[in-house]
């Protein structure tokens, strides 16, 4: 009989020879030519349950790699173009129940009376990060700053969230937001009688008293990972939006968003990459719209250097369309409504290497570094001559490391701009015990009054009705989650 010990260490060494085993050794050759962006058969038919609320482990290196983070990405695109059921081509993004639209600011988003659509213009974007968000201006209420397609008229901008936002004070019980927590920007252009219906993906809303007819032309895909809550920032473009910027004159015809004089010659371009400020939406427009072209093509620095996470990145990104476009979107029995998707592409993703540290450490952020939306990022891009001064997701968007004392999902955290405007939509208005006259009356009394409701006060108190303007009998403090 041998020895305890012995026996013991037999045992441990069974264990360990049956460990898988990982090396940090991966090329990033090696790792575009190992990594499967293919599903299984009727994949669209994938329920939301079975989306993974995790970044998946590379099995080489033991961590999430960026092959890991472009699968992640693509469970979350598939499934949300996939339609609701066999009996609708209405996909599952579409969904009210489970993406809410994001209304106007101090509108309940979460209440059971939602519209169709939810239509603002672009407001210009601050790229300070302590500045307050503001949600783009209602589309009859138009504001500075907007692009307008080849044909004159203005792009329209939506936003819908994941429903577990609504429920604020599970939300901010947790530093961070929840993996599966979504939220998604869209960007519209009018349909005109030149438009090949079937290369968009269309919506009709009802703008300025008449019947649009919508075209899918950018889209914003954040998606949170239990492992990653930084949020994993993924962008898609409508493969005819604009130009290549240092591809110009180099046999690319007109654009949606470039002329065909700009196409040809970067020196006919009109206000390349340049927002414009709007007075009026009138359909059709007169506005002669500015060019626009992409500065950086998958949002990273092209590189020929094998062994460069921008070479990586971009590899990975080539082979994730292709694969969309060229089988997965190719389907035979793919339903009707999906080919649309075969006319748009991933243009980059981005996240951060080590959720310890903050993404305002810039060392740290991996993925698409200079990410920018050609019809939502537009003058974010950088100079179209030199890409300088190009800035990203991260820039406005900043996630606070765990040893910053500071909550992601607190009132006026920088993560989520959405956040704040499903807290406000919520707030309610209680009435003081006396008449208020000034801040610092309401800086001692409203506290107490919102307190008593269990909710929190956000600096609002009134005497007026806001609707009629009318003297209220007494003050009222906005209380909030």
């Amino acid at each position: 009989m041998k020895p305890l010990y012995q026996c013991i260490f037999a045992m441990v060494a069974l264990i360990l020879i049956s460990l898988p085993v990982h090396s940090a050794n991966l090329s990033n050759p090696q790792q575009v030519k190992d990594c499967n962006f293919s599903k299984s058969a009727n994949w669209w038919q994938q329920g939301y349950d079975s989306l993974p609320n995790n970044i998946a482990n590379n099995p080489v290196t033991g961590d999430p790699e960026f092959c890991e983070f472009y699968q992640f990405a693509e469970d979350w695109f598939l499934y949300l173009i996939s339609p609701q059921s066999a009996k609708t081509s209405q996909a599952n993004w579409e969904n009210t129940s489970r993406f809410p639209l994001l209304e106007l600011s101090g509108t309940n988003s979460c209440d059971k009376d939602a519209p169709a659509h939810s239509f603002n213009l672009r407001m210009i974007k601050s790229a300070d990060d302590s500045s307050p968000f503001q949600m783009p201006e209602r589309i009859d209420q138009a504001g500075a700053d907007a692009i307008y397609d080849q044909q004159g008229n203005v792009v329209f901008y939506e936003i819908r969230f994941s429903r577990n936002l609504c429920d604020v004070k599970a939300i901010q019980s947790q530093a961070n937001f929840p993996g599966k927590t979504l939220e998604l920007k869209m960007a519209w252009r009018i349909m005109t009688a030149d438009d090949d219906p079937q290369q968009y993906y269309q919506t009709t809303a009802i703008i300025n008293d008449q019947p649009q007819q919508l075209g899918l032309v950018g889209w914003h895909i954040v998606i949170t990972a239990d492992n990653h809550p930084e949020m994993v920032w993924v962008t898609v473009d409508h493969s005819n939006n604009a130009v290549v910027c240092d591809q110009i004159g180099a046999q690319q015809s007109a654009y949606d968003f470039t002329s065909q004089a700009c196409a040809k010659n970067i020196k006919d371009c009109n206000n390349l990459n340049q927002s414009l400020k709007s007075t009026s939406i009138s359909l059709p427009s007169d506005v002669q719209p500015n060019d626009i072209c992409q500065v950086f093509p998958f949002g990273t620095q092209a590189s020929t250097d094998t062994s460069s996470r921008d070479w990586l990145n971009i590899a990975l990104i080539e082979k994730l369309n292709d694969s969309l476009q060229n089988q997965l979107l190719a389907s035979a029995n793919l339903p009707t409504s999906m080919k649309v998707w075969k006319n748009y592409q991933v243009t980059g993703a981005l996240w951060i290497s080590d959720i310890n540290k903050s993404s305002s450490d810039t060392s740290n952020q991996r993925g698409s570094l200079k990410l920018a939306n050609t019809v939502m990022e537009t003058t974010f891009q950088g100079d179209p001559h030199t890409g300088e001064g190009t800035l990203n997701c991260f820039v406005c968007h900043n996630y606070n490391a765990p040893d910053s004392g500071k909550s992601n999902t607190a009132y006026g955290a920088n993560l989520s701009h959405i956040f704040d405007d499903v807290i406000d939509g919520q707030c309610q208005d209680f009435q003081a015990k006396s008449v208020i006259n000034s801040q610092s009356q309401a800086e001692a009394a409203c506290p107490q009054v919102c307190n008593a409701q269990s909710l929190t006060w956000h600096g609002q108190w009134t005497n007026q009705d806001a609707k009629t303007g009318a003297q209220l009998p007494m003050t009222v403090c906005g209380c909030c989650p």
